[in-house]
């Protein structure tokens, strides 16, 4: 089974981003710097990598040819995109109940 190019460059925006990441992390001063030495630590760049791919999937079809910027930008966002939905949906349906209460 291979991978399809869509889904495969959204990893590698998500995957670009961390890297941005710990370059940022290595730069700051020491008492700003994440425990590199933290097992967590890197689990929460592979679970961020993880979400670019799982939305790269959600979005994009064989069917659809888009520019591969698009693709790539989709990985970088992931993680602020799944973080908006799951702020949002929740004062959406708060806001509908609270209406129909009325």
């Amino acid at each position: 089974m291979s991978i399809p190019e869509p889904v495969f460059i959204s990893g590698l925006g998500g995957a670009a981003v961390q890297i941005l990441y710990l370059i940022d992390g290595m730069n700051a001063p020491k008492d700003r710097r994440p425990d590199f030495k933290s097992f967590l630590y890197y689990l929460a760049i592979i679970f961020n990598i993880a979400l670019s791919v799982i939305l790269g999937y959600v979005y994009f079809d064989d069917t659809q040819k888009l520019n591969k910027i698009v693709y790539f930008h989709i990985g970088l966002s992931a993680p602020l995109i799944l973080r908006t939905l799951a702020t949002t949906l929740p004062e959406v349906i708060r806001a509908s109940t609270t209406n129909e209460e009325k």
